[in-house]
């Protein structure tokens, strides 16, 4: 267990090396990351480690700060910023930045890579447009170890099915071994430095955008404010910030405002910050939130269809299991749908409230009606039947005592609503006989009018 002093040494060394801040509560988490680099290193326990960074072992210091910086990421990482980039950023940036035909973007926190390339991959789509520009795609990262993943453009089979569709699979990698590798072309548009965001901006240039998205989270508000402010220093009038899904400038920086009605992309706020189009955008965006069809995609963007077993015509969607409404067996009912978004295009997902004849249903308790399941009554007698959907069982008579509390499936003269094959299985009370096929179930009331009282007590 890591004592409270030592912890407070790390936490501090990480903050000043990376801007990285860990609370107290993290302390499991630095202790998991911190033990493999130990026992690498032959050390028995974290206090020899801590020992060794307290003594200014400037390798290891690198090694941990390392460690706890999270590479977590995946193709087209949300969705929603990409297809903004697509649809608004991209589109102005062809026509303000035609005479010159230089295009710059900063992916900060690149982590392994997965970032650019999908940017990389956008881009290529757009190539006829984009004939004759220079276009840099600048993927910075603190961890040494990362960006040597990302150079090399090799991803397991996990990481490459984590957001990217199969049609970009197939065009820009190239199976190596038991990994995937992503095209020499698409690796030759991005360059990757090693860079901490605490450090100076300037020699990294101007950029038209830049991709700092969940990486603000993990610092504190002077840090955030700090380095929303330097961005901004590198970047034209017209330029876009894009931030991760939980971060925002707001009540942070005055130096961006938030896209209208957009989350997640900024504008300088600036006098020359453009009135940017958003009507490709919201179509794309109602599309979805529509449901759209299979696979759509619109003009210049990519299509990510669906399976084929969840297409049925123009993009019509069905569902498999099915709970029907309350009441009915073997009833046709209509699916609602909840659509979802793909990494492209549209795909929904259907969590139906009708069922289909071939569908499982789960019926309620009913009164002389079919479909009634489970009952426990507490009252004497009963008058509804109890029916399992599918099945035919054959009518109980009705019970006349009942204790207070009882388990049966269902008691009373009603009738059974299936399809056939099996027998009822009738309430319980103490009356209860079988019917023409029923098997009786033995009473569970106990009744002490049957028994007289013991010799002693008459």
């Amino acid at each position: 267990m890591m004592k409270p002093d030592d912890f407070e040494f790390v936490s501090r060394l990480i903050k000043s090396k990376s801007g990285l801040v860990l609370s107290q509560d993290k302390t499991y988490l630095l202790e998991s990351r911190l033990m493999p680099i130990a026992r690498k290193r032959g050390l028995k326990d974290l206090t020899e480690l801590i020992g060794a960074l307290r003594g200014g072992d400037r390798n290891l210091v690198e090694e941990v700060v390392d460690a706890m910086t999270t590479n977590e990421s995946f193709f087209f990482r949300d969705t929603k910023p990409f297809d903004q980039f697509r649809h608004v950023v991209l589109p102005h940036m062809i026509k303000a930045r035609a005479p010159k035909k230089h295009l710059r973007i900063w992916c900060a926190a690149a982590s392994s890579g997965q970032e650019p390339y999908s940017l990389a991959m956008i881009l290529d789509e757009f190539k006829s447009q984009l004939a004759g520009w220079r276009i840099d795609i600048i993927g910075t990262d603190i961890s040494r170890e990362i960006l040597t993943k990302a150079r090399a453009g090799l991803y397991s089979q996990f990481e490459v099915q984590r957001g990217l569709p199969i049609g970009l699979l197939v065009k820009y990698f190239q199976k190596k071994e038991d990994q995937w590798q992503i095209s020499a072309d698409i690796r030759g548009k991005v360059q990757y430095k090693e860079f901490n965001l605490l450090e100076d901006f300037r020699p990294l240039g101007q950029f038209d955008v830049v991709y700092c998205r969940n990486v603000l989270i993990y610092f504190d508000q002077p840090t955030k404010s700090d380095v929303l402010s330097r961005i901004s220093a590198l970047m034209p009038d017209d330029g876009f910030l894009f931030l991760g899904g939980a971060e925002t400038v707001l009540g942070i920086s005055d130096k961006f405002k938030p896209l209208a009605r957009q989350r997640g992309i900024y504008q300088l706020n600036r006098p020359g910050a453009p009135e940017v189009d958003l009507t490709a955008l919201e179509k794309v965006q109602a599309g979805a939130a529509a449901g759209g069809a299979a696979g759509a995609a619109a003009p210049g963007g990519l299509a990510f269809p669906k399976p084929k077993h969840m297409q049925t015509g123009a993009g019509t969607t069905t569902g498999t299991a099915a709970r029907p409404a309350a009441g009915t067996t073997g009833t046709t009912g209509t699916a609602t749908t909840r659509p979802g978004t793909s990494s492209f295009g549209t795909q929904s997902t259907q969590r139906p409230l009708g069922g289909t004849t071939s569908s499982t249903t789960r019926p309620t308790t009913g009164t002389g009606t079919t479909g009634s399941a489970f009952s426990r009554p507490s009252g004497s007698t009963g008058t509804g039947s109890a029916t399992r959907p599918g099945t035919t069982g054959t009518t109980g008579s009705s019970g006349t005592t009942g204790s207070t509390y009882r388990r049966p499936l269902g008691t009373g003269t009603g009738t059974s609503a299936g399809a056939g094959g099996t027998t009822q299985r009738p309430g319980t009370g103490s009356s209860n006989t079988s019917g023409s096929n029923g098997t009786t179930r033995p009473s569970t009331t106990f009744d002490r009018s049957r028994f007289g009282k013991p010799d002693d007590k008459k």
